[in-house]
């Protein structure tokens, strides 16, 4: 009888420190018993100290004593997804401006790694580019090609997050202004859903000294899972000015 009580128990410890995920995988307590042992190198912890909120954060996982292949990664308190890859292991936190703990288990045993997760990611950008020649054109233009204007990631998160960063445009005007006179515009309100706008018939009617006006108005980025998410318009492309030569 003594001996089924302690089996009891021990069996009562063991479902306390084990919890059962829907995949029928184990996961063991967040406190673990070798978190020195996990070693993480990251080329976006390098660049930025942070992981990037809903974004997939490659960082190289290792651990001391086990394949990494065999153990279960995962973020806990469900503040995020994590996944084991070819390349790594990709974090993809939910919440900005939270820090998140990384828990690596095997058999019995497990560890964690916390991580900072940023406010928010690096701002897109707008490009210009003759379209015949592909040359990036400054703010300043000569009106000899048709130019392109083209909304994208900045360009280190582009490097860093491949899947997380092709933006596109949802409404937006444009217009050529010559000194305090609006020649001509071109305006979608709604459904636009192009990364670039050409500019041409603009340039059409333009002269030296004239200049083009273009306003964002709202904008989506692509996410790692395929969706599209609105965005929120930095100041600094709600206005934008290109100069006519």
């Amino acid at each position: 009888m003594k001996k089924t009580v302690l089996n009891l128990l021990g069996l009562a410890v063991f479902a306390v420190a084990v919890i059962s995920c829907g995949n029928n995988e184990r996961k063991v307590n967040s406190d673990g018993v070798d978190s020195d042992k996990i070693k993480v190198e990251s080329a976006i912890l390098d660049e930025y100290g942070k992981l990037m909120p809903g974004c997939k954060n490659l960082v190289k996982v290792s651990v001391e004593g086990i394949d990494i292949a065999d153990a279960l990664v995962y973020i806990d308190e469900d503040a995020g997804d994590a996944f084991i890859e070819e390349a790594g292991v990709y974090l993809a936190p939910y919440e900005a401006g939270k820090s998140i703990n990384m828990i690596v288990s095997f058999d019995d045993k497990g560890g964690k790694k916390e991580f900072e997760v940023a406010d928010k990611l690096p701002e897109p950008q707008l490009r210009f580019f003759n379209a015949e020649t592909n040359e990036i054109l400054d703010y300043e233009i000569e009106n000899i090609s048709t130019v392109v204007v083209e909304l994208v990631a900045d360009d280190k998160f582009g490097e860093l997050f491949p899947e997380d960063s092709e933006y596109r445009i949802i409404s937006f005007d444009a217009v050529l202004m010559r000194a305090e006179d609006e020649i001509k515009n071109i305006s979608v309100k709604e459904n636009y859903e192009l990364n670039q706008i050409n500019i041409s018939t603009l340039q059409d009617v333009a002269k030296a000294g004239d200049y083009i006006v273009i306003n964002l108005w709202s904008i989506q980025r692509k996410n790692y899972e395929a969706n599209w998410i609105d965005v929120d318009v930095p100041e600094k492309l709600k206005e934008v000015t290109l100069k006519l030569k």
